[in-house]
């Protein structure tokens, strides 16, 4: 519930820091990256700070449990490892950074309800459950993770690796770090969701291929009519 708050509370208090033009689209774009630039290199509110907190508990409970009950999956291990240091090092480290981390955390956290849901209906085998949400949850999934992520670490990876301003505020080899971490999170979760999407692929065919089969199959045992 936090993230959202704070996603009501930063556009309703930016609002009119934005000054948007009705006319010029070129003056638009521009005022958004330097809206976005300011955001990204702002010190770290106590707000932003509980949320971080309160994100990085979350991240690591959830990673005992991955460790504890479903001990098969590193991917999900490491990018909770990545995403975690990430977030501890923009609160007790440089002071700065907090609007990136919660940005990633929202995008990336918005297919949380819909993949325990799937989760929890593949550990206990609820074959009718798992059908329904497998094509939806990949579909969501993929456009989260492989979309909208991306999309913002490339924003992110801008400032905090090409702009002076940034320098200022993240010293810069804990900006890579930063930033190779959120990549490493990003290819993980895509390296996920494409061998669940290969395996679906792959099961469609062999049904499609036996289905195929039998309707051959039937058609030979069909005794034919003489004339």
């Amino acid at each position: 519930m936090a993230a959202p708050i704070y996603m009501l509370n930063l556009f309703y208090t930016d609002k009119q820091e934005m000054s948007w033009s009705p006319t010029p689209s070129s003056h638009n774009s521009s005022t958004m990256r330097f809206w976005l630039a300011s955001r990204l290199g702002a010190a770290n509110t106590r707000f932003e700070e509980a949320i971080m907190e309160y994100s990085t508990a979350y991240f690591l409970v959830d990673l005992v449990h991955y460790l504890l009950f479903v001990p098969n999956q590193p991917l999900f291990v490491l990018h909770h490892v990545f995403t975690s240091s990430y977030m501890l090092s923009c609160r007790f480290y440089t002071g700065h950074g907090a609007f990136s981390t919660i940005v990633l955390f929202v995008v990336g956290e918005s297919t949380s309800f819909l993949q325990n849901v799937w989760t929890i209906s593949l550990l206990t085998h609820s074959a009718k459950l798992f059908n329904l949400l497998h094509v939806p949850f990949l579909i969501i999934f993929s456009i989260f993770r492989g979309v909208l992520t991306p999309w913002a670490t490339w924003q992110f990876c801008l400032y905090f690796l090409f702009s002076r301003e940034a320098s200022a505020v993240v010293p810069f080899p804990l900006a890579l770090y930063c930033m190779w971490s959120v990549f490493m999170g990003i290819s993980g979760s895509l390296y996920w969701v494409s061998t669940h999407w290969a395996k679906l692929m792959s099961k469609k065919k062999s049904e499609i291929m036996r289905a195929s089969a039998s309707k051959t199959q039937l058609q030979t045992n069909i005794p034919k009519k003489h004339a």
